[in-house]
């Protein structure tokens, strides 16, 4: 199985499947340049991957694109033979895509199809920093010979999901939107790694159907 089916099936186990392999949905360069020309938000963000959302006749189509940069550092330090700063950023980059196709289709799924308003967007960042933490988690743990997370790790991963991340763009609300994710993300993430581990799935996907308001106002009566 591909890196890419492997995160696809994590996190649809976490959710609902979507009946789809997002493998086919992968685009080249060329296709990636064209798809920009029409997203203006987007513009400001690194091209190292991207995920467009587009629908046509009453269906979603999903376009993923990975730079040639990002896919050569992952085969050079395959994340399956473990996570080292050789790989951790391109790694969380990776999932992150992923994890926007998954939750986008979910959402067309379930009839929400204003796939551009800011809501869908702030929720698909939202989700894509909650998953990538318990993904790359569960990644850490597999290569610790106890088969645990050490606290070392818990710091090692917060520090590259939520500190080294950079949330200044000249645009104002892109600014925001990225700056609202990791401020609720780490929020989130940290008041789940306080519950009981019998808890937390039920708690995650819980969280999940909440509408994005919903979902920031719970975050911020957080102890």
């Amino acid at each position: 199985m591909s890196l890419l089916a492997d995160i696809q099936t994590l996190t649809e186990r976490t959710y609902h499947p979507t009946g789809v392999n997002f493998e086919e949905f992968l685009i080249s360069r060329e296709r990636f340049r064209y798809l920009s020309q029409f997203d203006l938000r987007s513009r400001e963000l690194p091209a190292l991957a991207r995920v467009f959302f587009r629908i046509a006749r009453g269906r979603l189509h999903v376009g993923i694109y990975y730079s040639a940069e990002l896919i050569d550092a992952l085969e050079v330090h395959d994340p399956r033979t473990g996570l080292s700063e050789k790989n951790i950023t391109a790694f969380r980059v990776f999932i992150e895509e992923i994890n926007h196709a998954v939750h986008g289709a979910l959402k067309f799924m379930e009839g929400q199809t204003n796939i551009h308003g800011e809501s869908f967007v702030r929720d698909l960042e939202l989700q894509a920093k909650i998953d990538s933490y318990f993904l790359l988690k569960y990644f850490v743990a597999y290569f610790n010979e106890s088969r645990q997370l050490e606290q070392m790790d818990r710091l090692w991963l917060r520090h590259h999901l939520f500190e080294c991340n950079d949330a200044n763009y000249d645009s104002q609300e892109l600014s925001a939107i990225y700056a609202e994710a990791l401020q609720c993300g780490e929020k989130y993430t940290r008041f789940i790694d306080a519950l009981p581990p019998a808890e937390r799935l039920q708690e995650i996907r819980r969280f999940r159907s909440l509408p994005y308001e919903m979902k920031r106002q719970y975050i911020n009566l957080l102890p």
